[in-house]
């Protein structure tokens, strides 16, 4: 059985359900990304977080440098030393995400201009970027599971497209999934490479021989892209060398040196920053994933350096930022998966160990110590859509199951109903997804009680609770955000907030607005209790219950 993509009309219009769940993805996060009042007439999204000014500043960068010079004349001669954060590029990251979103940035600007914007950049502009790159793996997971459900032999209820469908669904009802696709950050980009380079392994390294030329350098281009957006993806080709090697032994080495070939200079092409003194300025990126400033990780009621953190960490905050239900789901998939296997042909076995492989492997490397690990689930939400994989198959048995017993009809209304309820509970938690706990601690409020993180990087501080403080205070002579987290932690909340400039630009007193986000890893309940004794309550923002 060969797990293969069709590349043709007639075989992608079958993909149509998971296209419709795709596209209502995009539209729910489309309308609701502004953060401070650049959309007013849009409901409110996630407030502004810290790294996404650095992102969009530099997205937007890259296409205005493109587009004056060229892709290959781009960035000649840069060096991290010379960076100036007014001034130019600055290459902590590759640049394939960035320019994405800077190119949704433009896009969405033309499309839909913001709100008195102050300056060449407005943040909500860019997240339509995420929502797009989500909505493609929405897409991508779904036509990957209708493809391969056309050409398996086992039986089911569900017809292919809608299995597509429902898997597809999987990713849309993991509150941080949905979450971080709200943000102009580089996760759900990384998210949509990472995966698409690991489906085509599944699907076009899966017959009984080695993989083909051309099947091994479409592989290899999918894996450097994946490198130009993330650190991340370097986590991608250890489980699949493995996995080769230890299927077809020797015969899988050409394969992956063609594999590993492309990969690195589709990596190197697309980069001009490595193009100028390409062995410092290697040494240099490498360097700066290493020796980077170290963040603090607030874990059951400790505060830990990065690298301190405890090993289980990732393997906790895995289990308790997917509802319940999903889990259950997905190891009922994983039990179903096993089953089928065992009358079924070789290749679907593999390709189980494959996704198994893949889905495991960062958090092993997260949970080894001396690997700085922070952010909850940030640094390995690549596990989510292939975990994904197995929720959508626990739901297609567990639709299976209920068919036999009260019919087709009732289990699928039922099943609807049961989605239903999972989708209103996740959005018990808007704007701020990233506060989602499951039951397991039970939800945010017994997860606050347990001592685990409640914010991500200052979402909380929504257009709602801006609008809310700025009508309570009158006009204002600066505005502080606590915790400090960079020095243009200020300016780039007031650059980006219609809202605290109108009132900024009417003031000729002294006053000051206090903003503060429950992040405990860097605001400690000492600090937080002096500042909230020192504040006038004129607004707020909170989120505790949730239960799946």
């Amino acid at each position: 059985m060969q797990y293969l993509f069709e590349f043709t009309p007639k075989s992608i219009c079958t993909t149509w359900p998971s296209a419709v769940v795709a596209l209502a993805a995009w539209i729910s996060i489309v309308i609701s990304i502004d953060p401070a009042g650049s959309y007013p007439g849009m409901p409110a999204g996630p407030g502004l977080t810290i790294d996404e000014i650095f992102n969009v500043e530099q997205g937007v960068y890259l296409v205005e440098q493109t587009r004056a010079l060229g892709w290959f004349n781009l960035i000649p001669g840069t060096s991290s030393e010379a960076f100036r954060r007014e001034l130019g590029y600055n290459p902590d990251h590759p640049p394939f995400g960035r320019f994405w979103l800077g190119l949704h940035h433009q896009v969405t600007w033309w499309i839909a201009p913001p709100l008195q914007p102050d300056g060449p950049f407005v943040t909500a502009c860019a997240r339509t970027g995420s929502a797009t790159a989500f909505a493609l793996t929405i897409w991508m997971l779904g036509a990957f599971v209708t493809f391969s459900a056309k050409r398996s032999s086992e039986k089911s209820v569900l017809s292919p497209e809608w299995q597509g469908a429902i898997t597809g669904l999987a990713l849309v009802l993991m509150p941080r999934l949905y979450g971080h696709a709200h943000l102009a950050a580089l996760e759900t980009i990384t998210n949509l490479t990472c995966t698409a380079t690991i489906l085509s392994i599944a699907s076009g390294w899966n017959q009984t021989t080695p993989p083909s030329r051309r099947a091994a350098i479409l592989a290899g281009v999918l894996l450097g892209v994946a490198l130009l957006t993330k650190i991340q993806a370097i986590l991608i080709p250890v489980p699949i060398v493995i996995w080769t090697l230890l299927r077809w032994r020797q015969r899988g080495l050409v394969p992956l040196l063609i594999w590993f070939t492309v990969a690195t200079l589709v990596f190197a092409a697309g980069w001009p920053y490595l193009w100028h003194d390409p062995f410092k300025h290697a040494l240099e990126y490498l360097g700066r994933t290493t020796n980077r400033v170290t963040l603090n990780c607030y874990y059951f009621g400790t505060t830990y350096q990065d690298r301190l953190v405890p090993w289980h960490y990732p393997l906790v905050m895995f289990a308790v930022t997917v509802p319940l239900g999903l889990h259950l789901l997905g190891l009922l998939g994983l039990i179903a998966s096993q089953r089928a296997n065992v009358g079924s042909q070789m290749e679907d076995r593999w390709q189980d160990r494959l996704f198994l492989a893949t889905g495991l492997f960062p958090l092993i490397v997260f949970s080894m110590p001396g690997v700085a690990v922070y952010d909850g689930e940030r640094l390995f939400l690549t596990v989510f859509p292939i975990w994904a994989l197995f929720v959508g198959r626990g739901i297609v048995a567990s639709i299976g199951i209920a068919a036999r017993v009260v019919g087709c009809r009732l289990a699928y209304v039922a099943a609807t109903l049961l989605a239903l309820i999972q989708f209103g509970v996740n959005f018990q938690s808007h704007p701020v997804y990233l506060s989602y706990y499951n039951m397991a601690v039970g939800g945010t409020a017994g997860a606050e009680r347990l001592g685990m993180e409640m914010n991500y990087w200052g979402d909380s501080l929504t257009r709602d609770l801006l609008e809310e403080a700025a009508a309570n205070y009158g006009t204002l002579s600066s505005v502080e955000i606590l915790p400090s987290l960079h020095q243009f932690q200020n300016d780039d909340l007031i650059r980006q907030s219609p809202i605290l400039r109108s009132r900024l630009s009417q003031v000729k007193g002294t006053s000051l607005l206090k903003l503060a986000f429950r992040r405990r890893a860097d605001l400690t309940d000492k600090s937080f209790q002096e500042y909230q004794s020192d504040r006038h309550g004129l607004a707020g923002f909170r989120r505790k219950e949730n239960s799946d």
